[in-house]
């Protein structure tokens, strides 16, 4: 699904979005990456059994950093088969010591680009209430500034409930891995469905 479509107008949009870090290591800059899978709301149930099919065990859901390499391969393979894209913002360099500092600025830009597509929802993985409320505030800063339009909702879902949080999960895992390693076997896979966007964090 390409936002650019004259067929784009014919879908509602959502947003569902997970984040990545890595520290600086090794002389190299930390790097924060705030992901978004988007896609027409209506036709995600197939998407969401897909992936709960990837699933082992027992396990709940899936889990970028705890699969092994070849369950990453295959679950890579099916994000680049979806009926979706796939928005990444990557910020450096990180401070380990400001990562909330560093989450809003990635969050200012990956709101705006979202709503410049016309997403009208907005999922988060939810995290500690606290932490919530001010991402909730984050958004009403960003409402008064008129940096989003008041039509982006900005909500929250759990990861154990919501199988479209694993798909930007793997993405900012696919993307962290290719620019804080080089390894870019799996952004190879998952190729034109995501676009990177690069902000100098403050």
């Amino acid at each position: 699904m390409d936002p650019q479509s004259p067929d784009a107008d014919e879908f509602t949009l959502h947003a569902w979005v997970d984040e990545s870090m890595r520290g600086p290591m090794d002389g190299r800059p930390g790097i924060y990456l705030m992901a978004a899978v988007v896609a027409d709301p209506s036709a995600c149930e197939q998407t969401r059994d897909s992936l709960r099919a990837l699933r082992q065990g027992k396990a709940r859901r899936l889990h970028w950093r705890h699969e092994s390499e070849l369950r990453q391969e295959k679950i890579a393979a099916l994000v680049a088969e979806l009926d979706a894209f796939n928005i990444v913002v990557v910020g450096v360099p990180l401070d380990s010591k400001r990562q909330e500092r560093a989450r809003r600025q990635c969050m200012e830009r990956l709101l705006y680009e979202l709503d410049q597509i016309g997403v009208t929802a907005v999922l988060l993985e939810s995290r500690h209430p606290a932490l919530n409320a001010r991402d909730k505030t984050m958004a009403a800063a960003l409402y008064s500034k008129a940096v989003v339009s008041s039509a982006l909702r900005v909500e929250f879902a759990l990861p154990n409930e919501e199988p479209m949080l694993w798909v930007p999960d793997a993405v900012a895992g696919i993307v962290n891995a290719y620019r804080s390693d080089g390894d870019d076997a799996l952004r190879l896979i998952v190729g034109s469905v995501i676009r990177e966007i690069d902000i100098k964090l403050s």
